[in-house]
């Protein structure tokens, strides 16, 4: 209970707001391309925290890998998902890859924090370094798979 009162206020209403999004993601939407180009800018987040680790360059070798694997698969993925394109706009279908993105991000920015206030020396080890970052990684990349599969899609009228 002491990691959920110990939380920065601010967390809270940001949680709130990944999942107000990510559940309306479950939902067929359409959106200004900028915000599908924008996702990807998600991931860039965990940088500072990745720079700041023990082991920062294999922090970002481990983060960088595992951003071009979710990147694949979400490029993979969002061809079913990508439904129009035209007049600076998307049409998406609803699908809950969005949401489980947003949430893994934020539990694992989330379970860092509380490591570091808890158990810091656990942290340090090249395994929870390497966890992170490819965890971090991943699911940031799905968005950039989504931008990518959005700029490779043909406009339809």
């Amino acid at each position: 209970m002491t990691i959920l009162t110990a939380a920065s206020l601010w967390v809270w209403p940001l949680f709130a707001l990944l999942l107000v999004v990510g559940l309306q993601s479950r939902r067929a939407r359409t959106l200004p391309m900028a915000v599908v180009f924008l996702l990807p800018a998600i991931g860039l987040v965990t940088l500072p925290t990745l720079v700041a680790l023990p082991h920062a360059a294999a922090a970002l070798a481990v983060h960088g890998l595992g951003y071009a694997a979710g990147a694949a698969a979400g490029y993979r993925l969002q061809v079913r998902w990508v439904l129009a394109k035209g007049d600076g706009r998307v049409r998406l279908a609803g699908e809950n890859l969005t949401l489980a993105g947003m949430m893994t991000l934020f539990s694992a920015k989330f379970a860092h924090g509380a490591m570091v206030a808890m158990a810091p020396a656990a942290v340090s080890g090249i395994t929870y370094v390497a966890a992170f970052a490819a965890v971090t990684g991943v699911a940031a990349g799905l968005f950039g798979g989504r931008a990518l599969r959005t700029i490779m899609a043909p406009a339809t009228a």
